[in-house]
């Protein structure tokens, strides 16, 4: 059953031209780019069914096609040259002026909502972020859980990465800035994050959750997404497993609503998923890009 919680779900999105490409990985269309912000902010809903929804955006790009609700768009202006440092600096500023009447959830468009978050708010603690195996971007920025214990820690927390960030890592605005400055805001090494799933930084207590449960990018494959990973809250489909989304979604998330015809439309996704699968065992392993601050 889904959560009771009603989590506030916050994402990013601007539409860039090819001319303001920022990253290799940005080859989808905006109405893909949409698209994904459907299944994210259902997936949201599915498992949290009071979910609210809320996408950072800068004043041009349209949300119309957008099928899901969107409880909010919040606009600002922004430099699509420094992409990630304007997405953290539209961050800081929602959530300065938030009143945290429910726990946030900062989250990519391409991320699913696998299992319901509700089992983490027992837990006493600030902000939760997911860390992996790699030391020099140990922690994902796609997701960061932001308690409503102690707003105003919450608060001097971000405010501390957007400064971070900005006197830094400015250079890096475009791209990989913000998880360099998430990992010097924490200050911790990999070891470290490893070694104490709860720390306490100025203040801030800092739940670690390893990207392995709480953050899970699958290889490249559609083998990878041929069965519901039951093991897994978050699901990231970063760079080009961004194809593996809607499948995955259709085969496996959208038949839980209850309807008739998405439980009859999932077996048909599952087989064109063995389809690919038989394809795919044909063909060389795809190479991936390099994508680690995706």
């Amino acid at each position: 059953m889904p959560g009771d919680e009603q989590l506030e779900f916050l994402t990013f999105h601007v539409s860039l031209n090819k001319s303001s490409e920022v990253h290799p990985n940005q080859t989808l269309q905006h109405d893909q780019y949409l698209s994904m912000i459907d299944m994210m902010a259902a997936s949201a809903r599915l498992q949290h069914q009071n979910a609210r929804v809320v996408v950072l955006s800068d004043q041009a790009t349209s949300f119309e096609a957008c099928r899901e609700k969107l409880d909010e768009i919040e606009r600002f202006d922004m430099d699509s040259s420094k992409l990630m440092f304007e997405r953290t600096k539209a961050q800081c500023h929602y959530i300065q002026a938030s009143s945290f009447a429910n726990p946030l959830v900062v989250i990519d468009s391409d991320i699913l909502v696998n299992a319901p978050l509700k089992d983490l708010f027992k837990r006493d603690f600030d902000v939760a972020v997911t860390w992996r195996e790699n030391k020099i971007q140990p922690i994902n920025g796609g997701l960061l859980i932001l308690n409503n214990r102690r707003p105003e820690v919450v608060k001097a927390f971000f405010r501390k990465f957007l400064a971070i960030y900005e006197t830094q890592y400015a250079q890096q605005g475009a791209w990989f800035g913000d998880q360099l400055a998430l990992r010097d805001a924490v200050g911790r090494s990999l070891k470290q994050l490893k070694a104490k799933e709860l720390v306490e930084v100025d203040g801030c207590r800092i739940l670690m959750l390893p990207c392995d449960t709480h953050n899970f990018s699958p290889d490249n494959r559609f083998a990878e997404v041929a069965a519901y990973r039951a093991d897994k809250v978050i699901l990231h489909f970063k760079g080009e497993r961004k194809r593996l989304m809607g499948p995955y979604w259709r085969a496996w998330l959208r038949p839980r609503s209850g309807s008739i015809l998405a439980r009859l439309q999932a077996l048909a996704e599952r087989w064109r998923i063995a389809r690919h699968i038989r394809s795919e065992a044909q063909l060389p392993a795809p190479t991936l890009i390099d994508e680690e601050a995706s």
